[in-house]
């Protein structure tokens, strides 16, 4: 639980900007903000308006101007009384107004108290507090729309549908068991097996939708691998949609790592360009190239750029032969020009993607982010499915599904009580994914990953 003292914390990005605000949340909430606050005329306090003033501290010193605005309990985010001061965006202004409610007694918010609390206070589950991260810090449009769909409770009512079938068998096995000199009720004994295969069924479902829900909500780390001068750099900024890296006929020009955040087809890359892997007396771009053969190593795509205009190159070759098959999407480049390599010399090599692009007139751009797509989202999965993205979530699933699955196959062998046991043990994973069931330790867990003023 926690105690139910007054919260305070910046609920806007440091940094300069227009508008800061401070949060501030508890049951002396308005108490202490009418004491800083000073509106420009007479007014009684309204809940859900905006009032305009000025903010001073205890002395009477003025901090600043700007707005203020109560949500009385229990219809605020956290069902607590909470106040808000719209400041001006600066760190000076900001810290002065913390001083100020310090002086007061108020306390500094630990990261995500603020979702604790309302998580606590019945205001949100944890799928929906859990939500509110992933919504602040996705990437695309697509992970926005499945932190949102959490938000609304889409995942909770899915997740608790099932928990509520699985109590519907395990009252018929707690009914057989209370009464053993009854005669085996049949017919129960075939509605509960059907309604246990059938939350399987919903679990294995929703388990499938992890893979590409992870992708969305993290992203793929993607590396441009190639030879000097095959159009790494040319291919990164088409991608961007900018001109982020330089592109000359010198090689050897990129002689670091340039990382650029792009969103292909819906999905996130964390894309970064890498010197050319070739032999090279220079120190400087000999570090380069064995950050990006790292890099590769540990991505989740390597684009491995090919000039077909000319033969393949010793270094090309090396290439080929040292990178994973599975996760490498060949990009055959300068198809404008004649060609001295073509797809099938490629695909020969037990290579699986392989497309042909001309980086110079940015032909074959759609359909390379078209096989970046298909290597990545099987498009089985329903646009209006719920979707898991969460990893904790995904790992209270398997296990729940591993708990049913056991159920059923020792259905005939094993007494009722022994498989209540197990039944009862998935019906407490599930509900630690909604914040049916939690510990503390659950709790602290989950929100001490949250940001200040969450």
């Amino acid at each position: 639980m926690y105690i139910q003292d007054t919260i305070v914390a910046v609920a806007t990005p440091p940094g300069i900007g227009g508008v800061g605000i401070i949060r501030v949340s508890g049951d002396k909430a308005l108490t202490y903000g009418t004491k800083l606050f000073k509106p420009k005329r007479k007014i009684t306090f309204a809940p859900g308006r905006m009032y305009y003033g000025d903010f001073t501290d205890q002395r009477g010193k003025h901090i600043d101007t700007g707005l203020f605005v109560w949500f009385q309990s229990p219809h605020s985010f956290t069902g607590e009384d909470v106040v808000e001061f719209h400041c001006h965006g600066g760190i000076v202004v900001l810290n002065s107004m913390l001083r100020a409610l310090f002086a007061l007694g108020v306390r500094l918010a630990e990261p995500g108290e603020f979702s604790k609390r309302a998580f606590l206070n019945g205001r949100i589950d944890l799928a929906q507090a859990e939500s509110i991260a992933d919504l602040i810090s996705a990437h695309s449009e697509k992970a926005a729309d499945i932190a949102r769909s959490h938000y609304k409770g889409m995942l909770s009512a899915t997740i608790e549908e099932i928990r509520e079938q699985i109590v519907s068998v395990l009252a018929w096995m707690e009914a057989e068991i209370d009464y053993p000199e009854a005669d085996l009720d049949s017919l129960g004994q075939e509605e509960a097996l059907g309604t246990l295969a059938q939350q399987i069924a919903a679990l294995e479902e929703l388990a499938q939708t992890y893979h590409e829900g992870r992708i969305y909500r993290e992203g793929i780390t993607t590396v441009i691998l190639g030879s000097p001068n095959v159009g790494k750099s040319s291919l990164l900024n088409i991608l961007a949609g900018e001109e982020r890296a330089i592109v000359t006929d010198i090689p050897g020009t990129t002689r670091d790592v340039v990382e650029v955040p792009v969103t292909i087809r819906g999905i996130p890359l964390r894309l970064a360009d890498t010197a050319g892997i070739r032999e090279s007396g220079d120190f400087v771009e000999r570090i380069g190239i064995e950050r990006a053969l790292k890099l590769a190593a540990e991505a989740d795509l390597i684009l491995l750029i090919l000039d077909t205009s000319r033969p393949l190159s010793a270094d090309d070759e090396v290439l080929l032969q040292n990178v994973s098959r599975e996760k490498v999407l060949v990009v055959l480049n300068k198809t404008d020009l004649p060609q001295a390599v073509e797809a099938e010399d490629i695909l020969a090599q037990g290579f699986k993607h392989v497309l042909q692009i001309s980086a110079l007139h940015k032909t074959g751009i759609e359909e390379l982010k078209d096989e970046i797509e298909g290597m990545f989202v099987s498009g089985s999965i329903s646009p209006q499915s719920t979707f898991i993205s969460n990893q904790r979530h995904y790992q209270a699933l398997l296990t729940a599904l591993d708990l049913l699955r056991r159920v059923a196959s020792d259905w005939d062998t094993l007494p009722l009580d022994l498989l209540a046991l197990d039944l009862r043990h998935a019906w407490q994973v599930l509900g630690e994914i909604t914040g049916s069931a939690w510990s503390e330790d659950l709790l602290n867990d989950i929100f001490q990953r949250f940001c200040l003023g969450k």
